[in-house]
Protein backbone atom coordinates (compact mmCIF):
# COMPACT_ATOMS: atom_id res chain seq x y z
CA UNK A 1 0.00 0.00 0.00
CA UNK A 2 1.39 3.39 -0.97
CA UNK A 3 0.49 6.49 1.00
CA UNK A 4 1.44 9.92 -0.31
CA UNK A 5 2.61 12.20 2.49
CA UNK A 6 3.43 15.92 2.30
CA UNK A 7 6.71 16.51 4.14
CA UNK A 8 6.43 20.24 3.29
CA UNK A 9 9.98 20.22 1.89
CA UNK A 10 11.40 19.86 -1.61
CA UNK A 11 13.28 16.91 -3.07
CA UNK A 12 16.73 18.39 -2.39
CA UNK A 13 16.01 18.90 1.32
CA UNK A 14 14.33 15.48 1.60
CA UNK A 15 17.40 13.81 0.06
CA UNK A 16 19.77 15.75 2.35
CA UNK A 17 17.86 14.77 5.51
CA UNK A 18 17.56 11.16 4.32
CA UNK A 19 16.33 8.62 6.87
CA UNK A 20 16.13 11.35 9.55
CA UNK A 21 12.99 12.84 7.91
CA UNK A 22 9.93 13.15 10.16
CA UNK A 23 7.86 10.21 8.96
CA UNK A 24 4.24 9.89 10.14
CA UNK A 25 3.30 7.64 13.06
CA UNK A 26 0.22 5.45 12.70
CA UNK A 27 -2.23 4.92 15.56
CA UNK A 28 -4.20 2.49 13.40
CA UNK A 29 -3.54 0.55 10.24
CA UNK A 30 -4.77 2.41 7.13
CA UNK A 31 -5.73 -0.94 5.58
CA UNK A 32 -7.56 -2.91 8.29
CA UNK A 33 -8.15 -0.05 10.77
CA UNK A 34 -6.78 -2.22 13.59
CA UNK A 35 -6.52 -0.07 16.72
CA UNK A 36 -4.28 -2.37 18.77
CA UNK A 37 -1.52 -0.31 20.35
CA UNK A 38 1.79 -0.74 18.52
CA UNK A 39 0.33 -2.92 15.77
CA UNK A 40 1.93 -0.92 12.92
CA UNK A 41 5.73 -1.22 13.04
CA UNK A 42 8.40 0.58 11.06
CA UNK A 43 9.83 -1.97 8.66
CA UNK A 44 12.97 -0.28 7.32
CA UNK A 45 13.52 1.65 4.12
CA UNK A 46 13.91 1.06 0.44
CA UNK A 47 15.70 3.45 -1.86
CA UNK A 48 14.49 4.91 -5.11
CA UNK A 49 15.48 7.68 -7.48
CA UNK A 50 13.77 11.00 -7.91
CA UNK A 51 14.64 13.11 -10.93
CA UNK A 52 13.93 16.80 -11.39
CA UNK A 53 15.47 19.66 -13.38
CA UNK A 54 18.37 20.02 -10.91
CA UNK A 55 19.43 16.38 -11.04
CA UNK A 56 18.95 12.86 -9.78
CA UNK A 57 18.46 12.09 -6.08
CA UNK A 58 18.65 8.79 -4.18
CA UNK A 59 15.73 8.90 -1.73
CA UNK A 60 14.82 6.73 1.27
CA UNK A 61 11.19 5.55 1.33
CA UNK A 62 10.02 4.52 4.80
CA UNK A 63 8.15 1.24 5.10
CA UNK A 64 5.71 0.10 7.79
CA UNK A 65 4.08 -3.29 8.37
CA UNK A 66 0.79 -4.05 10.11
CA UNK A 67 1.07 -7.08 12.36
CA UNK A 68 -2.68 -7.68 12.07
CA UNK A 69 -3.32 -7.80 8.31
CA UNK A 70 0.36 -8.21 7.22
CA UNK A 71 0.16 -5.34 4.73
CA UNK A 72 3.28 -3.31 3.90
CA UNK A 73 2.80 0.46 3.86
CA UNK A 74 5.20 2.75 2.00
CA UNK A 75 5.29 6.47 2.77
CA UNK A 76 5.96 8.23 -0.53
CA UNK A 77 6.74 11.96 -0.52
CA UNK A 78 4.03 13.94 -2.28
CA UNK A 79 6.46 15.29 -4.90
CA UNK A 80 6.94 11.75 -6.27
CA UNK A 81 4.56 9.77 -8.43
CA UNK A 82 4.20 6.05 -7.66
CA UNK A 83 6.21 3.95 -10.13
CA UNK A 84 7.79 7.02 -11.80
CA UNK A 85 11.29 8.41 -11.26
CA UNK A 86 10.54 11.93 -12.47
CA UNK A 87 8.96 14.23 -9.89
CA UNK A 88 5.37 15.40 -10.09
CA UNK A 89 6.22 19.09 -10.73
CA UNK A 90 8.62 18.11 -13.52
CA UNK A 91 6.07 15.81 -15.17
CA UNK A 92 3.31 18.43 -14.95
CA UNK A 93 5.58 21.11 -16.44
CA UNK A 94 6.52 18.82 -19.33
CA UNK A 95 2.91 17.79 -20.03
CA UNK A 96 1.77 21.40 -19.83
CA UNK A 97 4.44 22.40 -22.35
CA UNK A 98 3.39 19.61 -24.72
CA UNK A 99 -0.27 20.60 -24.52
CA UNK A 100 0.67 24.24 -25.22
CA UNK A 101 2.74 23.15 -28.22
CA UNK A 102 6.00 24.37 -26.71
CA UNK A 103 9.40 22.74 -27.07
CA UNK A 104 10.18 20.33 -24.22
CA UNK A 105 13.54 19.30 -22.77
CA UNK A 106 14.41 15.63 -22.97
CA UNK A 107 13.71 12.97 -25.53
CA UNK A 108 10.42 12.83 -27.38
CA UNK A 109 10.17 9.05 -26.87
CA UNK A 110 10.65 9.33 -23.13
CA UNK A 111 8.02 12.04 -22.86
CA UNK A 112 5.58 9.98 -24.92
CA UNK A 113 6.20 6.97 -22.67
CA UNK A 114 5.64 9.09 -19.56
CA UNK A 115 2.40 10.50 -20.91
CA UNK A 116 1.12 7.02 -21.84
CA UNK A 117 2.03 5.64 -18.41
CA UNK A 118 0.45 8.65 -16.72
CA UNK A 119 -2.83 8.19 -18.66
CA UNK A 120 -2.85 4.45 -17.84
CA UNK A 121 -2.54 5.13 -14.11
CA UNK A 122 -5.06 7.99 -13.79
Amino acid sequence: MIILYDFKIDIEEYAAIGTKNKFPVFERCPNCQCVAQGNVHRNGYYWRYGINEEGEFHLPICRFRCLGCKVNISILPSFLIPYFQHTLPMMLDRMSSVLKGEKVKGSRQQLEQHMNRFYERI
